[in-house]
C-alpha cells in the first residue's frame, strides 16, 4: 500500500535491442570492439533505428532504448513533462544498470540534445558524440516553427520511414508528446556542447528541413568536431542511408580518446 507520502519513482528508459558482447571484432575494428547507445528523438521509439542497428553491429556492441513515455517504455504519467537532463539521467542509470561505459552516444533530433546533456553531467558514460539531424536552431525555437518543420520533412521521407515515425507518434499520445515539446524547444545544445570534450561528429541529410547546414556547422565549430552531409535523405539521415550513416559514425571509434 502506498500514500502521498511515498516518492516516485524515477523515470526509466528501456533497452529494446542489445545485440550483445561482440562475436569477435572484425580485423579493421578495436581488439575491445566498442558499444553504441542509440538515443531517440520526440514522439518515436527506437524502432526508426531498425537499419542501423546491422550496420553499427558490423563494428561492435549495439544497444537501442526507448526513453521514458516513448515505444517500450513504461507508461509515464508525473502529471509534467521531463527536462533533457531528466531524459539523460534516464539513459545514464540505464547504463550504470548495464555496465556500460565509455559508449559511442548516438543521438537522433531530441536524442542528441540528451545525448549532448549525458556527457556533460556524465563524462564517465560516453567516449564520443554522433549528433544525426540535431534540434533545434535558435530561429527554430517555437512550436509553430517546429510543426512546419516536421510537415515538410515528412514530405521527404520514404513510405517506410514515415509509417515507423507515425505508428510511434500514435503510440505516445498527444498528451505525452506535447508535454516533451518544451523542453526541446528550450534545450540550448549549442551552450551545452561548450561543457563537452569527446569527439563529436554532427551529421544531417542534405534534404533535412529541420538540420540545416548553419545550424550544423555551429555545432561541429562550438565542439570542435567534424559536420558531415549525406546526399538524397532527409531528417531521418539513419533510415534513409543507414551504412553511410554509420561509417561516420564509425569513425569516432578510431579518434584517440
Amino acid at each position: 500500500m502506498t500514500d502521498d507520502l511515498t516518492p516516485p519513482l524515477p523515470p526509466r528508459a528501456v533497452v529494446t535491442v542489445d545485440t550483445g558482447p561482440q562475436r569477435p571484432a572484425p580485423q579493421h575494428a578495436e581488439p575491445t570492439a566498442p558499444v553504441f547507445v542509440l538515443v531517440h528523438g520526440i514522439g518515436v521509439s527506437s524502432r526508426y533505428f531498425e537499419r542501423l542497428v546491422p550496420a553499427l553491429a558490423e563494428e561492435g556492441r549495439v544497444v537501442a532504448l526507448d526513453l521514458p513515455g516513448f515505444g517500450k517504455a513504461k507508461p509515464f504519467r508525473p502529471g509534467r513533462g521531463l527536462s533533457i537532463a531528466e531524459f539523460a539521467d534516464s539513459v545514464a542509470a540505464l547504463l550504470d544498470d548495464a555496465g556500460i561505459t565509455d559508449a559511442v552516444v548516438v543521438g537522433h533530433s531530441m536524442g542528441t540534445q540528451i545525448a549532448v546533456c549525458l556527457a556533460a553531467r556524465r563524462p564517465d558514460l560516453v567516449r564520443g558524440l554522433a549528433l544525426l539531424g540535431p534540434v533545434m536552431a535558435p530561429q527554430d525555437r517555437n512550436a509553430v516553427k517546429a510543426g512546419v518543420l516536421l510537415g515538410i520533412d515528412t514530405l521527404r521521407e520514404d513510405t517506410r520511414g514515415n509509417r515507423l515515425v507515425i505508428g510511434d507518434y500514435l503510440h505516445c499520445g498527444p498528451a505525452w508528446y506535447l508535454a516533451t515539446l518544451p523542453a526541446m524547444l528550450e534545450f540550448r545544445t549549442e551552450e551545452e556542447l561548450e561543457h563537452t570534450t569527446v569527439p563529436v561528429v554532427v551529421v544531417r541529410g542534405a534534404r533535412d528541413p529541420i538540420a540545416r547546414d548553419e545550424w550544423v556547422a555551429e555545432l561541429a565549430k562550438r565542439s570542435g568536431g567534424t559536420a558531415a552531409r549525406v546526399p538524397s535523405v532527409a531528417h531521418l539521415v539513419m533510415h534513409g542511408a543507414p551504412w553511410r550513416t554509420a561509417a561516420l559514425i564509425s569513425q569516432l571509434v578510431r579518434v584517440p580518446g
